[in-house]
């Protein structure tokens, strides 16, 4: 297969063919006047021709129609986002998106469903005055099999503490410098891992390094990953309201006892149930993700799921299709990455239908690399209670200052470019090298 361009008379000409035995087995061409673009960047009109080339010679080959047309990215709805930004109709916007991405209809139409919601938290004042403060626990009671997270499992309770009095440090240092900028916190999110499994002593230490800047009670949503239900106690939940979490996550990714054997999670559905209404009853909104395409699951595993989260009525649901990560243990176990085109759409309408008739509506959507029926992860939310942080970060709407082993900053230049502080990954680089990490955050500040 070959891809060719030719430009003649301003007009650009991109060709696809596929060949065996030397025979001519499809041919595919597109030229720039049958293509509507959301920006006038010549680099990305050549590249948009060439895939879309290379796009309907594969799809005829192998006879599959993905949803999301010649799409690859992660955030989908910043092209509704730049294309509204440049001046472009709802009109052109949805042109763009079937005439030129091939995006399906029922795909465009959640596309505008998800940007109704985000479109509240979308302004010029906060891309430049915000910040959202992310932590990263990279400690773990045990390795999902689909997990690639650097995370560490069953570490000692001495080399916790170790990497603790780093990321205290590197936290004081990033709000320090955000103040001295006069930036907002907007949000603060601890993620990891799964930063559940520190104990109360050392949940209060992080807390109270923020909480010397900040009023907690003030920001905006202070969420705290609390995804293995065998990971908390009322003790430990009680420790997380008076340090004025807001919104935690306690995620079951199926509610089939077979396959949280298969996966690797070493609690009960009957664990997530009575974790879940303990958590309730102290106060918090809560989270709960599920991952669609999960080994040995079919429709009927995935209707039980949602069915029950539903009645449980959560504030958010998260719903990931599985993705084939390089360095997760099913990736190693498995030959081949089955994509289930079939499958996955009737497990997404399953639940899409379920959420929908019970009051939720989708929120926030991102795609990765090897997902499972070239689709989608999606947050649903009950009406007005919809997580803010999960929207900037996938959106990339404001900075994001990430503290932590593995974390990620992206730091906003220019209003609309975010500039990446990519944390170590080894805990003895990051305890090591915690200066150099403060002094690229500088730099870029």
């Amino acid at each position: 297969m070959a891809s060719i361009l030719k430009e003649n008379d301003d007009i650009i000409l991109a060709e696809a063919y596929l060949y065996k035995d030397g025979a001519l087995l499809y041919h595919a061409a597109f030229n720039s006047e049958e293509i509507l673009l959301e920006s006038n960047n010549e680099k990305k009109l050549k590249k948009t021709l060439v895939v879309k080339a290379i796009h309907n010679v594969l799809k005829k080959h192998y006879n599959v129609e993905p949803d999301y047309g010649i799409l690859t990215g992660v955030r989908v709805i910043k092209i509704l986002i730049t294309a509204k930004n440049n001046s472009k109709s709802d009109d052109e916007i949805n042109r763009i998106l079937k005439d030129t991405y091939e995006i399906k209809n029922d795909k465009i139409k959640l596309l505008w469903e998800i940007l109704k919601i985000e479109s509240k938290y979308i302004s010029a004042e906060q891309n430049t005055k915000n910040y959202n403060l992310y932590v990263s626990i990279p400690f773990c009671p045990s390795k999902c099999s689909y997990c690639s997270f650097t995370s560490f499992v069953n570490t000692k309770e001495d080399k916790i503490n170790v990497y603790l009095k780093s990321l205290i440090y590197e936290i004081e240092k990033t709000i320090e410098l955000a103040l001295k900028k006069d930036m907002n916190l907007n949000t603060v999110y601890i993620g990891g891992g799964t930063p559940s499994v520190l104990n109360e002593a050392q949940i209060d230490l992080i807390f109270s390094s923020i909480s010397k800047y900040y009023d907690l009670t003030k920001i905006k949503e202070v969420t705290f990953e609390a995804g293995r239900p065998d990971t908390l106690s009322r003790e430990k939940l009680e420790c997380l309201k008076r340090n004025n979490v807001s919104r935690i996550s306690i995620n079951p990714q199926t509610m089939n006892e077979k396959t949280l054997n298969l996966i690797g999670r070493s609690h009960t559905i009957d664990d997530v149930i009575q974790k879940y209404k303990l958590s309730k009853e102290i106060g918090f909104a809560i989270n709960m993700d599920v991952i669609l395409g999960l080994t040995g699951e079919d429709e009927s595993d995935v209707r039980n799921t949602i069915t029950e989260i539903v009645k449980l009525k959560p504030e958010n649901i998260t719903v990931h299709s599985l993705s084939y990560k390089k360095k997760s243990e099913l990736m190693r176990e498995t030959q081949e990455m089955s994509k289930d085109y079939d499958l996955m759409a009737k497990m997404h309408e399953i639940v899409n239908e379920k959420c929908q008739s019970s009051g939720y509506a989708p929120y926030y959507m991102y795609r990765q690399k090897n997902i499972k029926g070239n689709s989608e992860n999606i947050g649903f939310t009950l009406p007005d209670r919809e997580c803010i942080y999960n929207m900037i970060i996938i959106e990339e709407l404001e900075t994001i200052l990430a503290c932590g082993l593995g974390a990620s900053s992206k730091i906003l230049q220019d209003k609309v470019r975010h500039e990446p502080v990519r944390n170590f990954k080894s805990l003895e680089e990051y305890n090591s090298r915690i200066h150099e990490i403060i002094n690229k955050k500088i730099e870029l500040l």
